[in-house]
């Protein structure tokens, strides 16, 4: 396929989450134009309202802003029709997860899908993101999902658990599909040092529950025990934890006090019940910081065990404990390991990759 014109959709939010994807791509095109659904304002808006709500009203609240057969085929028709009235058109269209379909009444443009995960998944690893009162609505989703898939000219999920997933519970053809990664949200990889000895943990707590925050929190109790000058960092949320050796900042939005926190830091830790492919672990490891993790959805793509990083099946806070003590107390572990984590950005965790491969595969198609 020859590819002159590639036009983005999807979420405006999305959109601008990968930015950098697009800039790598651009050089091998003549044209990248974007067409976002909402802005950012109205998704940040979306997040204050779920974060106020009641647990027990999250699920109403996520089906109202987004998820049932109705505002999947609305969003796609909407989107279809501005497709429509632009004034060329694309060679391509580069549809951004599968939320709604760039398309729905007539698929005459080729379009290709960037995934991260799926309702199918989503409905076996973590119920909050398959917000449906029955079985009857949930496969009503599915059925758009399939009709979406199935009509793309290609599928680009992030991880293996995905591309297995749209085989097994979509039925869409393996040679349809090629895993291609994701990276961080930085422009360039991190040139600068990188050292050990702080003793600092560093955990991303914006959805606190799904990403296993109680079982590292339970964890450092025993890790205090051992390394008393150990220090658990939580970020993304404020959260009540009255906890000897625990620093609750929230939310940081500053590029500069990230990078701050990262070289700082001795590990990563993620323990997360469900989380397709963090975007967070990548930026860690941009920094040279070894990561621990379950081995749940595309984590352990990105975290090779005992090489960059340590991957635990089913962590328990024992279990969790005892690895991070095991590491905070070999620095010269930690360097090797921030070495390989380094080298997987570079060579293969990066945008500049990711891109030529997408059009790689493009080309031959």
């Amino acid at each position: 396929m020859e590819i002159k014109k590639l036009l983005v959709t999807g979420d405006a939010i999305f959109i601008n989450r990968y930015q950098n994807l697009f800039k790598s791509m651009s050089p091998y095109l003549e044209q990248v134009d974007y067409l976002a659904l909402g802005s950012l304002e109205q998704n940040r808006q979306r997040q204050k309202i779920k974060q106020l709500l009641p647990k027990f009203l999250l699920k109403p609240a996520e089906k109202l802003f987004r998820k049932n057969q109705q505002t999947f085929i609305k969003k796609s028709l909407e989107t279809e029709e501005k497709i429509r009235g632009l004034t060329y058109t694309p060679d391509l269209v580069f549809h951004i997860f599968a939320l709604y379909c760039p398309f729905w009444e007539k698929f005459d443009i080729p379009y290709v899908m960037f995934l991260d995960y799926n309702m199918a998944l989503a409905a076996k690893n973590w119920s909050d993101w398959s917000p449906f009162s029955n079985q009857k609505e949930l496969d009503f989703w599915l059925d758009c999902e399939r009709q979406a898939y199935g009509k793309a000219h290609h599928l680009f999920p992030k991880s293996n658990i995905v591309k297995k997933s749209l085989i097994e519970d979509y039925g869409i053809p393996a040679q349809k599909i090629t895993v291609v990664g994701a990276s961080g949200n930085f422009p360039e990889l991190y040139q600068g040092e990188k050292s050990f000895g702080s003793k600092q943990i560093l955990f991303n707590g914006s959805d606190f529950e799904r990403k296993g925050g109680d079982l590292l929190v339970a964890a450092f109790k025993q890790v205090k025990q051992v390394i008393p000058d150990a220090r658990l960092v939580i970020i993304g949320k404020n959260l009540s934890i009255n906890q000897n050796g625990v620093e609750n900042p929230g939310i940081i939005r500053s590029t500069a006090q990230m990078q701050e926190l990262f070289l700082k830091s001795d590990l990563v830790v993620a323990p997360a019940y469900c989380d397709p492919f963090p975007v967070f672990l990548m930026e860690a490891m941009n920094y040279g910081v070894p990561c621990i993790v379950s081995d749940k959805d595309g984590m352990p793509e990105i975290v090779d065990n005992d090489v960059n990083g340590v991957v635990i099946h089913d962590p328990t806070p024992q279990i969790l404990a005892d690895r991070i003590i095991s590491l905070l107390s070999n620095p010269a572990l930690l360097n090797q390991m921030s070495g390989q984590a380094r080298d997987k950005m570079k060579n293969k965790l990066n945008w500049d990759k990711i891109a030529a491969n997408i059009i790689q595969v493009l080309s031959d198609n």
